[in-house]
């Protein structure tokens, strides 16, 4: 039988030598989404309403594989119960990625889908990541977050995907309707548009190549994007245009590598921006 590229681990989801730490979040998806959300916390999430986002948990964001999330899980001592340090700070992007890295390890293929959520905050579509995982006949959307808190009215463990529009969908949904543009990105930080769309289809074509990439992660044509979609030239327009259509026929496929995006460059380096400024980091290869 042949073994979906996607059951395998990628330079980001692998787990190291916290392989049996990782093996503790269960089978069930609803279960290794509460064993995520135990030692997990997003600066914007319930807990951090409620105990603040410590310095400590802001430099967490930085964090970039599962093998160093699941360290700094274990030094803290937060997957023995240890309720006096904070948790580890992550965002969608990061718990996600743990919920793929434990299908992939028992061999479910699993990837990150990078898009926009409308149950985050009301009349918004916001930056959003989920696992995807395949149940054998098709892909389900899983919301970690979510199916940790039970706090939506749908099936957060396999979301409509009305409710949520992976990259390429937002940029053909702000095609067709203008004036949705500035609905699409991080409300709470004013970031929103046709940039930030773009932007995203880039961390997406990277995602279902398995370089899972952060959440503030820019490079390429991306990187020098205007924020005025005005000031773009046709040679930009035609580029996202055919990245956003390579996406949209990927998304049908199977379980493997979509051919769609096979040759899509990937880069050696990006502009990140964890903490607001613009950082270069070299992405691991190997």
């Amino acid at each position: 039988m042949r073994r979906s590229l996607y059951a395998s681990q990628s330079i980001y989801s692998e787990p190291g030598p916290y392989r049996k730490t990782l093996l503790r979040g269960g089978i069930e998806p609803e279960v290794i989404a509460r064993w995520i959300a135990s030692f997990m916390q997003h600066p914007r999430g319930v807990g951090s309403e409620e105990r603040g986002f410590t310095p400590e948990q802001s430099a967490d964001l930085e964090l970039r594989s599962v093998a160093e999330i699941l360290s700094v899980a274990v030094e803290r001592g937060l997957l023995e119960g240890d309720a006096t340090q904070p948790k580890v700070g992550g965002v969608c992007r990061d718990f996600a990625i743990l919920a793929v890295s434990g299908f992939r390890e028992r061999g479910t293929p699993a990837r990150l889908r990078v898009g926009f959520a409308d149950y985050l905050v009301p009349g918004h579509w916001e930056d959003h990541w989920l696992c995807e995982w395949h149940d054998g006949r098709r892909w389900k959307r899983l919301d970690v977050e979510f199916a940790a808190i039970e706090g939506v009215s749908f099936d957060a463990l396999n979301v409509p995907r009305v409710r949520f529009l992976t990259a390429s969908d937002a940029w053909f949904r702000i095609k067709s309707e203008p004036e949705t543009a500035s609905r699409f990105g991080v409300s709470s930080l004013d970031l929103q548009g046709d940039w930030f769309v773009a932007g995203s289809l880039f961390r997406e074509v990277a995602a279902l190549r398995r370089l899972e990439l952060k959440s503030w992660d820019y490079w390429g044509l991306s990187q020098d994007l205007p924020c005025v979609s005005t000031e773009w030239s046709q040679q930009a327009w035609a580029t996202l245009n055919e990245l956003a259509s390579r996406l949209k026929s990927a998304d049908i496929e199977g379980d493997g590598e979509p051919e769609a995006i096979a040759d899509w460059h990937l880069p050696k380096q990006v502009i990140s921006f964890p903490q607001g400024k613009p950082v270069a980091v070299v992405l691991r290869n190997s």
